[in-house]
C-alpha cells in the first residue's frame, strides 16, 4: 500500500475507560475504524453511545485507555503532548455545535486565531482569513461581532475557522443541533460542497436527515460500531 492509499485516520482495537468514584464506564470498547482521504462519514447513535467520546480523540483532544490511533501515519501514544497540540492544530479543523466564537472578537479575528497559534504571518494571514470567509459566503461580515450574527451565520464563520489552516481532516459534532432546519440544511449544504472540493468530514449527528450527506454512516451503540451502512443503498431500498 502506497502513502497515498494509507488511510487518514486508522484506529485499531480502541477502547475509552473512565474512572469516577471506583466505578468503571466503558465509553468505548474495541472501535474498528478507517477514513480515507476525501470521504465524507458520519457517525450516528443514541446520547451516550460514545460519538463524542470517539470524535474527541479523533481530534487528538483525548486519549484512548487502549488500542492504536493513527492519524495521517503518526501514531498518537508516541507524541508528545507539544506534539499532539502542534499536528493537532495543523492537521485537524473543529465545528461545534455551539459554534464556539469569541464574542469580543470580529468574525475575521475568530477565524485568524488558529493562524496566530501557527505563528503565520500577519501579511498570509489577511488572505487566508479573507479566503475562508469567501468559501463559506460570510466575506461581508468580516467586521461584525458574532451577536450581530444569526445561529445560521455564526456557523457558517465557525465553518471558515475550522478551514483557513487547510487542515487534513474537518471533525464536526452536531454541526446543526443548534440550527433551525432551515439553517441547518444550509449548513449541511456548505459541508457537502466542501467535500464535493476535496475536503475530508467525520460528523457526529443525531438527526438522521443528514445521514444521506455521508458517503458512509457508522452506528455507535455502547461505545461499540454495531454497523455501517450506505446512506444511498439505504434510500434505494425505501
Amino acid at each position: 500500500m502506497t502513502d497515498s492509499q494509507k488511510p487518514l485516520i486508522q484506529m485499531v482495537g480502541v477502547k475509552k475507560v473512565f474512572l469516577t468514584d471506583e466505578v468503571e464506564t466503558h465509553a468505548l470498547s474495541d472501535v474498528h475504524l478507517e477514513i480515507q482521504n476525501n470521504e465524507f462519514i458520519t457517525i450516528a447513535g443514541p446520547s451516550g453511545g460514545g460519538k463524542s467520546t470517539l470524535l474527541s480523540i479523533m481530534g487528538l483532544l483525548d486519549t484512548p485507555t487502549g488500542g492504536q490511533y493513527h492519524l495521517n501515519g503518526h501514531p498518537a501514544e508516541a507524541l508528545t503532548i507539544r506534539e499532539r497540540a502542534q499536528l493537532r492544530n495543523r492537521a485537524i479543523g473543529f465545528i461545534f455545535q455551539s459554534f464556539n466564537l469569541i464574542g469580543d472578537l470580529t468574525v475575521f479575528e475568530n477565524v485568524e486565531l488558529p493562524l496566530v497559534y501557527r505563528n503565520t504571518p500577519s501579511s498570509a494571514r489577511k488572505d487566508m482569513v479573507r479566503e475562508a470567509l469567501e468559501h463559506v459566503g460570510m466575506e461581508h461580515r468580516l467586521n461584525h461581532y458574532p451577536s450581530q450574527l444569526s445561529g445560521g451565520q455564526q456557523q457558517r464563520v465557525a465553518v471558515a475557522r475550522a478551514l483557513v489552516g487547510k487542515p487534513l481532516i474537518l471533525l464536526a459534532d452536531e454541526p446543526t443541533g443548534n440550527l433551525d432546519s432551515r439553517s441547518g440544511g444550509q449548513v449541511m449544504d456548505l459541508l457537502k460542497n466542501l467535500h464535493a472540493d476535496g475536503a475530508t468530514i467525520c460528523m457526529v449527528t443525531h438527526d438522521p436527515r443528514y445521514l444521506k450527506y455521508a458517503q458512509r454512516t457508522l452506528h455507535l451503540f455502547d461505545g461499540q460500531v454495531v454497523d455501517e451502512t450506505d446512506p444511498a443503498v439505504q434510500d434505494a431500498i425505501a
